[in-house]
């Protein structure tokens, strides 16, 4: 168990159940990545640590800075989730660009939720103003989003997936009218097929079934078509 570096209160593990603290190593490399420079952070050595209340007044201290870089750096839906997280340097920031009349207006969405077709979201992409992700932005969602979407991807199903963007269905074999029943409401949502995963071919036993068995198909909303 460590001491702070700043206050002097003990520690507990990073990432443990107790009292969370701010190593010295992750703090300069997080506020590097964000072109801050922090005079009590320079401080540090080797191994110095702050605690979680202190190590969070470094992010107060530099509240609009630290908005700055997440506003440019993430994507939107990402960006809307660290202004929802309750973070003292988010209000702190917030207010601070609210007096110099620099606040950016935050975008409303519905969210959708996890259930089953038929309600998904109502929001409506801004095409003009979407930023077009770079390689390590993707990489970056790959690894965020990953657990998220696994647990909505139902492979046994004629619903595959489905969010605001797009919707996977499957066409089982003996599952036929309910596979006519899905595409008929994505459609009516305005989701639109754009393309075919034909995935095993059919043979004798298949009946002469045209597509191939278990076929993938992939919906996308026409908002979100440029």
């Amino acid at each position: 168990m460590a001491k702070c570096f700043e206050c002097g209160a003990k520690t507990g593990k990073w990432g443990g159940s107790d009292a969370l603290y701010f190593p010295e190593d992750k703090l300069k490399e997080g506020l590097l990545d964000m072109g801050i420079s922090d005079s009590k952070v320079n401080q540090m050595q080797e191994k110095d640590v702050l605690c979680e209340k202190c190590g969070k007044k470094v992010y107060c201290r530099h509240a609009v800075e630290v908005y700055r870089h997440f506003e440019s750096t993430y994507m939107p839906d990402e960006f809307q989730e660290v202004l929802n997280s309750g973070e003292d340097w988010v209000a702190i920031a917030k207010a601070e660009l609210s007096n110099n009349s620099t606040l950016p207006k935050e975008k409303t969405a519905t969210a959708s939720k996890d259930s089953p077709i038929g309600n998904i979201g109502t929001s409506t992409p801004s095409k003009s103003s979407s930023r077009i992700t770079t390689a390590a932005d993707l990489t970056r969602l790959l690894q965020t989003r990953h657990d998220k979407t696994k647990s909505q991807w139902n492979k046994n199903g004629v619903v595959q997936y489905k969010d605001e963007n797009i919707a996977i269905l499957q066409r089982m074999w003996g599952q036929q009218v309910q596979f006519i029943i899905a595409c008929s409401q994505v459609t009516n949502e305005g989701y639109r097929l754009m393309a075919i995963d034909e995935g095993k071919e059919g043979g004798q036993s298949s009946g002469g079934f045209v597509g191939g068995l278990n076929a993938y198909f992939y919906f996308q909303k026409m908002d979100y078509v440029r």
